[in-house]
């Protein structure tokens, strides 16, 4: 199960993504003969609200996906009449359809509600957000998230979207990759954000591999400068995807020492309680 477009599109996530083309569409799906180019384009438009929440004229969805502007009316069009998109005075917004598309894939996802209990008790103990994840791409979806404060400088909801390379929980998740994969994610870097791809060979990876050896990923401030994170690999499911828990800590409640000897061990035991929950359930 690959996840939906549908839960990215909610909010936006790093400065320098709004000024690259939202598309999803890979230059090897392009050239594979069973790929259905028009199906692609219009889910390229919907990915387009993923770091511009709208609303957008077509002009600015031609901007942000790379396609004409014509192409991008009769997409829009069709979109709008399907329930995906809703016209407003200013443009184009999210329709109800796609949280309707979202909804089968959140609700087979069982460790949601088994480790909601679980991940209340961290997040009260951190004062953060603590949150389940999976890949998609180059990057991470946050498909459950809870809290126990709202006094906190980054308070994510799920569909949350972020980059896989500065973060604890990309370094989770990648930890769970197979060689053949952590291959098929550096040369994707490569081709689509080369000017990561020295970050990625020389820190991403050597803490991915880190996460393995003792079961724990921090980021310590490399994606905020006043958040911490803390993550552990979850489990794959019998599909293959990957899962990770994590939590962002505001950085003034932990020192970098404690979120090492402290929240380390502390995550790494409460991702081994929720896999034994799902195991068992």
């Amino acid at each position: 199960m690959q996840i939906c477009f549908v839960i990215l599109t909610k909010l936006s996530v790093f400065d320098h993504y709004s000024d690259m083309p939202a598309a999803l569409t890979t230059p090897e799906a392009q050239t594979d003969p069973s790929f259905a180019t028009t199906l692609a384009h219009g889910l390229d438009v919907l990915a387009a609200f993923r770091n511009n929440p709208g609303p957008l004229s077509n002009a600015e969805l031609a901007a942000h996906t790379g396609l004409s502007r014509p192409t991008v009316s009769r997409l829009t069009h069709t979109l709008t009449q399907l329930g995906y998109l809703n016209r407003s005075t200013k443009g184009f917004v999210l329709g109800l359809g796609v949280l309707a598309a979202a909804y089968p894939v959140l609700s087979a996802l069982k460790v949601r509600q088994l480790a909601r209990p679980l991940m209340r008790d961290f997040a009260a103990y951190a004062g953060g957000t603590v949150s389940i994840a999976m890949p998609f791409g180059l990057d991470f979806i946050y498909v459950e998230t809870v809290r126990t404060t709202e006094a906190a400088p980054h308070i994510p909801d799920v569909g949350f979207a972020g980059t896989l390379s500065t973060t604890a929980v990309g370094r989770a998740l990648l930890s769970l990759y197979t060689a053949e994969e952590i291959g098929s994610y550096v040369a994707r870097v490569k081709a689509e954000q080369p000017q990561d791809a020295d970050y990625v060979l020389k820190r991403t990876l050597a803490d991915a591999e880190l996460c393995r050896e003792r079961g724990f990923a921090v980021s310590l401030g490399e994606w905020r400068r006043e958040i911490f994170g803390v993550a552990a690999p979850l489990y794959r499911t019998p599909t293959g995807d990957c899962l990770a828990v994590n939590c962002g800590i505001p950085s003034f409640r932990f020192s970098a020492e404690q979120i090492e000897r402290e929240c380390g061990p502390r995550i790494l035991g409460l991702a081994r309680s929720i896999t034994s929950l799902v195991t068992n359930a």
